[in-house]
């Protein structure tokens, strides 16, 4: 049952939880005689609606309740909040030890419900602690977010200025110039579009970091995005001996996603797989993997360290340093695709790695209610010739 008392000045919200009424109640007395809002719940599932609907800063779960146990109740608040402080409470002799459940779960603490209202205060008072300091540096990443995106939106002007002029003298519209001017010239076109791409690229991360960015779902053609995908591999593998190929199998003629934000997506993924091939073939896979959307992006590249597949995803970090310098690049691709990624509802993995090669996998849970005819009426289409252009 859902209790609430007026707002008081510590500004504070508490959840207890336990399926005992006389139980919540003696908690309830404690804790608001220290001027925290206290809200109650006799069940996981109402406990959970709760912390969906409410700010909640700390929840004190028993461990042991009807159909959602305190153990389920902390996954599942987990999956959606990984900030609010939870403290576990036990009284049963059959509980697992407590160093066994802080390994276990990701919780702040565990107290024996048998002791006093001291130690329960203490307990509330390093929770809040706890709460405050996550706030604290919560609200620095966000305030160096916004300094990142100011920073990027202000670039944008004078890049877009640079890149526009430099076009407007290769197409010839100032009149003809030297022919030992045109090198340079095209130099900085290209080295203005890479700085520009950079910049975007934090803009865009910075907004999906302070999740300040939707999604606009719309109907992808799969022919379409195959063919978008054939042409980007042709275009940055010119003077390269890579095979580029993009195979649909068994994939629907449409699905509904986020257009922008999925072919932001695959372009990073792409663009990273020509950057660390030098021979052999890069390989995009679209294929319907249960009610949703898989693609893989494969290559015949060095592959990734052991040591390094888990912060590739991490921004501005990079694999080896040496073969990354070598190639050039910030670190931010892989880890913007994974934002994206998780703002369509997906996930971006790799999911496989060796001395020869590496597969990234995309899986957008729900294709919608867009057509769901295989591509052509055919189980796998090609599209590419072979080597690259």
């Amino acid at each position: 049952m859902l209790r609430g008392a007026q707002r008081a000045e510590s500004g504070h919200t508490i959840l207890l939880v336990d399926a005992q009424e006389e139980t919540l109640l003696s908690l309830r007395t404690v804790i608001e005689g220290e001027g925290h809002r206290v809200l109650t719940a006799t069940s996981g599932e109402h406990a959970l609606a709760i912390v969906k609907e409410s700010d909640v800063h700390l929840l004190l779960v028993d461990y042991v309740m009807p159909h959602m146990s305190g153990t389920d109740l902390v996954r599942a608040v987990r999956a959606f909040d990984p900030y609010v402080q939870i403290i576990l409470q036990t009284e049963h002799p059959g509980a697992k030890p407590p160093r066994a459940m802080l390994a276990e779960l990701d919780i702040q603490g565990h107290r024996d419900k048998a002791d006093g209202p001291d130690d329960l205060l203490m307990w509330v008072t390093i929770g809040l602690k706890a709460y405050g300091l996550t706030q604290r540096l919560r609200e620095r990443e966000r305030l160096q977010g916004d300094i990142v995106a100011n920073v990027s939106h202000e670039l944008r002007t004078p890049l877009n200025v640079i890149g526009g002029y430099a076009s407007l003298l290769l197409d010839g519209h100032f009149g003809s110039l030297p022919d030992d001017a045109l090198p340079p010239l095209r130099s900085l076109a290209a080295a203005t579009r890479n700085l520009t791409d950079l910049v975007s690229d934090f803009l865009q991360y910075a907004k999906a970091d302070a999740r300040v960015c939707d999604a606009t779902p719309q109907r992808v053609s799969t022919d379409e995005l195959a063919r978008e995908l054939e042409r980007l591999g042709g275009l940055l593998l010119e003077g390269k001996s890579v095979r580029f190929s993009v195979e649909v199998d068994d994939a629907p003629a449409e699905f509904v996603t986020d257009a922008f934000k999925l072919r932001t997506i695959l372009r990073n993924l792409v663009t990273n797989a020509v950057k660390f091939t030098s021979d052999g073939a890069i390989t995009v896979h679209i294929a319907a993997c249960g009610t949703g959307l898989c693609v893989t992006v494969s290559d015949t590249g060095p592959g990734i360290r052991l040591e390094d597949r888990t912060l590739i995803f991490e921004p501005f970090r990079q694999g080896d340093s040496s073969a990354t310098r070598s190639h050039g690049g910030i670190g931010l691709g892989l880890a913007l695709s994974r934002k994206y990624a998780g703002l369509l509802g997906g996930t971006l993995e790799l999911q496989q790695t060796s001395e020869r090669g590496s597969c990234f996998a995309l899986f957008l849970p729900a294709i919608g209610s867009a057509d769901r005819r295989r591509v052509d009426g055919a189980a796998r289409r090609r599209f590419g010739s072979g080597a690259a252009a």
